[in-house]
């Protein structure tokens, strides 16, 4: 609380006239501040100020008009402030070192008690109050995207079908009406970064470059006034098709459904990462983007031409939901644990890895692989669940004889075919058998081969190549693979990995290079991703500078004293060196 005292000529003591809450004495404090420091001159001006700790300064009370009827600051009315009553509520307050009959204000020392800070110097700038942060919703993040999940776009007006039929008329060029449509499309949408990112990378893969266009000049009022909306939309595009891509000798061609597959099954994977945990969530934040902008061109009807493209492009975006978390989940917990067994038994590439209570890792119990123990036993275990009495057989015999061995060892791109779970049979003897404690059910996954965008090219001759191409066989590949494995893959799941042919029949597979959805290409646009066009003259070469040139004469004398060592330097008396004369 601050409090406004009388004081006393004679004897410096004063009475408290009256109490005010702090707001209000906080106002006129401000108002004798900025009275103060228009009337303050050095050593005079009727203000003096006291640098006490509890910042106090004192008013002439000439300078002060009457506070109210019954109390006066002048001198013409001493006679009514002498012997005041004491109030029974009001504590009475003494101040010591002013005897001048000046009243006192004691700002600071009450209201720092009370937790408030009201330190103020004569003629100090306001402080300023810090701006608040605005909430969410005037900042436009609560606001719409567009990409909601039941989001649809509002039913055209008359006057916008108008406007439309005209920008996006069939006779205009198709990579004319594109550009149009992704310019307004992205004006309609909320992009934050990660979906802009998403949507340029996807653009430029079906090759539409993202950025401002060079040569267009600007807009302003006068020019656009005498344009149309589609050569204003066009002007102001972002999104715009390469010139080599316009008309002329037919090289290129518009394939919705083509870009749509090389993108999510090729260009997601490697450009963005997708954790096996999250991944259904990550998929569906890059297909919601596309999908959206495929309903854009479809509800608008940019290119009715192309419009079963579009609906096949839309269907791979489901398909991708689908299937590209399950790659992911499936690259993880390949090659599984019969593999990995038979990769160590057999000298694949897990084995030798096993390490127990390693050093840096003392608590675990495996850092990777499996041990030569348990790779024995769930080999024999597996082989007994699942392999056919002949290549039993065959293993029994080639084991007694000591002459197991593996025959080929090759990469193949295979594309699953059927998926077989282990059966009640199966099931009962991993429950039943001893050894198989702690041991998944096995099943069975059956692939063919298929032929990778990314293989190396066949060095054929024409008459190998017709055989090839005339040939209907085809080999076929089954694995031993466990439960827990099969349920991450799905029919025509591809995948590269190393395949090892062993002397008994059986085959195994254990480095695994890629794991692709059903629909895996690529198309040629991602070889030209980032690709410039050659100049026509290279370059000629700069003009050596002053200091390349001194640098030069120094590395040329380093070279001579290189190749003449015995020649006498500066630090040699007669050839020998000074130290070897010491």
């Amino acid at each position: 609380m601050v409090h406004l005292q009388e004081m006393d000529a004679s004897t410096g003591n004063g009475a408290s006239r009256r109490e005010t809450d702090l707001p209000a004495v906080r106002n006129a404090v401000n108002d004798i501040a900025d009275f103060a420091h228009n009337h303050l001159t050095r050593g005079g001006g009727g203000v003096t100020s006291s640098p006490s700790e509890g910042r106090t300064f004192t008013v002439d009370p000439n300078l002060l008009a009457p506070a109210d009827a019954g109390y006066a600051g002048t001198p013409d009315n001493n006679e009514a402030s002498e012997n005041p009553e004491p109030s029974h509520s009001e504590p009475n307050h003494k101040t010591e070192g002013n005897t001048n009959g000046t009243q006192q204000l004691s700002v600071g020392a009450d209201a720092a008690a009370a937790g408030e800070s009201t330190a103020m110097g004569v003629g100090a700038a306001k402080k300023k109050s810090k701006s608040k942060k605005k909430p969410k919703s005037q900042r436009g993040l609560t606001a719409p995207t567009g990409f909601e999940e039941f989001y649809v776009d509002a039913p055209l007006t008359p006057a916008e079908y108008e406007v439309e039929k005209d920008l996006y008329d069939p006779e205009i060029p198709f990579s004319q009406r594109i550009e149009v449509a992704i310019q307004r499309y992205c004006a309609r949408r909320n992009m934050d970064s990660i979906k802009k990112d998403v949507f340029d990378k996807y653009l430029s893969l079906g090759g539409i470059s993202a950025g401002p266009k060079q040569f267009s000049g600007g807009l302003d009022a006068t020019t656009m006034s005498d344009m149309s909306a589609a050569d204003i939309a066009l002007m102001k595009a972002t999104h715009f098709v390469d010139v080599d891509k316009h008309g002329g000798e037919k090289v290129f061609e518009v394939d919705f459904e083509g870009c749509a597959k090389a993108f999510f099954s090729s260009r997601v994977p490697q450009l963005y990462y997708l954790s096996s945990v999250n991944a259904v969530k990550d998929v569906q934040a890059k297909t919601t983007i596309i999908r959206n902008f495929f309903n854009y061109l479809l509800h608008h009807d940019v290119c009715p031409e192309y419009k079963s493209q579009i609906h096949a492009a839309r269907a791979i975006c489901d398909l991708t939901d689908q299937e590209l978390p399950k790659t992911m989940k499936a690259q993880s917990y390949f090659p599984g644990d019969f593999q990995t067994a038979c990769s160590e038994i057999f000298g694949g590439i897990f084995q030798g890895t096993y390490a127990k209570n390693p050093d840096w890792a003392p608590d675990a119990e495996s850092y990777a692989g499996m041990s030569p123990e348990v790779a024995h036993r769930t080999f024999k275990i597996g082989l007994a669940a699942q392999a056919s009495d002949e290549i039993t057989k065959r293993y029994r015999d080639q084991n007694a004889a000591h002459s197991l061995e593996t025959l080929k060892v090759y990469t193949a791109c295979l594309e699953v075919t059927d998926l077989l779970r282990a059966d009640e049979g199966v099931k009962r003897f991993y429950g039943k058998h001893p050894a198989a404690k702690g041991l998944s059910s096995l099943g069975r996954l059956k692939a063919k081969s298929w032929e990778s965008p990314f293989q190396p090219f066949k060095d054929l001759t024409p008459e190998e190549r017709l055989a090839e191409g005339k040939s209907t066989t085809m080999e076929v590949y089954e694995f031993f693979v466990e439960d827990y494995v099969l349920d991450t893959c799905f029919l025509g799941m591809k995948f590269e990995t190393t395949v090892h042919d062993l002397s008994f029949g059986l085959k195994f597979f254990d480095n695994i290079s890629g794991v692709f959805c059903s629909f895996y290409g690529s198309i040629p646009n991602e070889r030209l991703v980032g690709w410039r066009v050659p100049e026509d003259e290279p370059l000629p070469p700069r003009e050596k500078s002053m200091i390349t040139s001194a640098l030069e004469e120094v590395v040329g004398e380093d070279e001579d004293d290189v190749a003449n060592p015995a020649a006498p330097r500066g630090d040699d008396v007669n050839g020998e060196d000074i130290e070897d004369t010491w």
